[in-house]
């Protein structure tokens, strides 16, 4: 059995925290929930709105300042950062459709959504890098588990919206500037530090661990003495990460490939009115499950194939992508009844999240994974896809009151 050593804490309590503070997280998927307000109580157009939108994904998309962050602070310090970033942005907001303050310049409330969003940048980086550490040897699973219920945070959050606020949007600000910081502190202690990594690395070990350590290091002694650069699955410095080939190609897939799909889901409330669904709410709760199913599906699947059978994480992304191509031209085709159907299949397809982190993971180690992972954060590539489709097919009719 695992012997932990006085006054360090078990691995899944910390597991059990992050789950918390990933449902948090998806704070970034709350836009649709507010915008309307902020299109009606401060008179902006659509294109406005829209570039609200664009401050709300590049804020949940830059990554790098938390992942140097990451590597240099303990996890608790990562947490207060997105706290503080999360009290500011949603605060800004709240005075501003509150009408506590009156006229706000729009860069104000551009900068601030980007800042409020951003916390949940801070808050992915210091859960993903705490627990990859803590589950060296169940990464697929761990990652599966925690990215799968930041897919669900957006039902959670629809439900808070619709039940307990009452659709209200300045209740609703309220409740992200001041709920989310408190959720944060009070469940960040668990993360403190990462755990011994004796304490995770299989379900038994025996009581001479530490000889079997004192000899793989004799071993590995000679190593060392002469450098080299490091090869896939080894530990990897940050600029030789960033100058290898496969970084960017798993850029560039996420980059081509879940930006499409993004890009859908920004505009599905459009696409559901475009079709005659009315209640979009419905289309963002079905879309927060499948988005569950697909991530902790994603992370857990790969691990067995990985494990079992030596197939490549890469292998599923490409297929995927193919389930991706057929739900587009479901969509395309607005035929009765697949609009649904359509968006399960996608969101349950765009975002087997864990794959290509877990990719790089085994190419780059652990050496560095603070920044590393924070780097392929940027994954989404949300702001470039919405700022080419602003003005895009799916506009709301002019008689509709949006």
């Amino acid at each position: 059995m695992v012997t932990l050593k006085l006054g360090t804490r078990p691995p899944w309590l910390g597991l059990g925290a992050a789950v918390w503070l990933q449902i948090a997280s998806g704070n970034g998927y709350n836009f649709p929930l507010y915008s309307h307000s902020l299109k009606s109580v401060l008179g902006f157009n659509q294109r406005q709105v829209t570039m609200l939108g664009v401050a709300n994904d590049i804020g949940e998309n830059i990554g790098i300042l938390p992942g140097i962050v990451c590597n240099k602070f303990p996890p608790w310090v990562v947490l207060i950062f997105g706290a503080v970033a999360c009290f500011l942005g949603y605060g800004v907001l709240w005075l501003a459709v509150s009408q506590t303050v009156q006229s706000l310049p729009y860069w104000v409330l551009w900068l601030a959504l980007c800042l409020a969003t951003n916390s949940s940048a801070w808050i992915g980086t210091a859960v993903l890098v705490t627990n990859m550490r803590n589950f060296p040897l169940s990464r697929g699973t761990v990652a599966g588990i925690l990215k799968g219920y930041g897919g669900l945070s957006a039902a959670v959050y629809t439900e808070v919206f619709g039940v307990l606020l009452q659709n209200s949007s300045p209740k609703f600000l309220m409740f992200l500037t001041v709920g989310i910081p408190l959720g944060i502190l009070d469940t960040k202690q668990p993360l403190l530090e990462p755990s011994p990594s004796t304490s995770n690395l299989g379900s038994f070990h025996e009581s001479d661990s530490a000889l079997d350590l004192d000899m793989l290091l004799a071993v590995g002694e000679g190593a060392v003495k002469k450098k080299r650069r490091p090869r896939r699955g080894e530990d990897f410095k940050f600029g030789e990460a960033f100058i290898k080939a496969d970084f960017w190609l798993l850029f560039l897939v996420y980059f081509a490939g879940v930006g499409t799909g993004v890009t859908v889901l920004n505009n599905l409330a459009q696409i559901g009115i475009a079709q005659g669904t009315h209640d979009t709410t419905i289309l963002l709760s079905l879309f927060s499950f499948c988005n569950f199913v697909g991530r902790l599906g994603g992370g857990a699947v790969s691990e067995h194939f990985v494990r079992s059978k030596t197939i490549p994480r890469t292998m599923w992304m490409t297929i995927t992508q193919v389930v991706m191509v057929i739900t587009y031209l479901l969509f395309a085709s607005a035929i009765d009844g697949t609009l649904y159907v359509a968006t399960a299949i996608l969101e349950s397809a765009m975002v087997p999240n864990p794959l290509p982190w877990l990719t790089f993971l085994v190419l780059a180690g652990v050496c560095t994974i603070g920044t590393v992972l924070s780097i392929v954060l940027t994954k989404r590539i949300k702001p470039v896809y919405e700022m080419l489709y602003a003005g895009g097919s799916f506009r709301l009719p002019q008689s509709s009151g949006h």
